[in-house]
């Protein structure tokens, strides 16, 4: 049997465990892809950092809930649909195709 867990395995870890190792593992299997695809949006890369790592916050917090009873549940599409909907976390910078002041300027 290999050691590899699946994603729901990780995912079920980190929230009934609050399993540091599992995360670890959630993280380095899809951070570098998740940043690859909001860079595809905004080109600022500290604002891709913090949204990533606000994605992965939510995550470790359980303020993002993954439901793997879905049909056709997919964990990547589930952290890219969080990551995709979260402002940066000063508020400041939004990503929408460019990266632009939320205030408009």
């Amino acid at each position: 049997m290999s050691g590899t867990r699946s994603d729901g395995e990780l995912l079920r870890a980190i929230a009934a465990d609050a399993d540091r190792r599992a995360f670890e593992e959630l993280y380095r299997r899809y951070a570098p892809w998740l940043t690859a695809r909001l860079r595809g949006r905004c080109a600022d890369q500290a604002v891709v950092d913090d949204v990533v790592q606000e994605t992965f916050l939510a995550v470790w917090r359980g303020t993002a809930r993954y439901r793997e009873d879905v049909e056709n549940a997919d964990a990547a599409g589930w952290l890219w649909r969080i990551g995709s909907r979260r402002p940066a976390t000063d508020g400041d910078w939004v990503c929408s195709g460019v990266c632009e002041r939320a205030s408009g300027q």
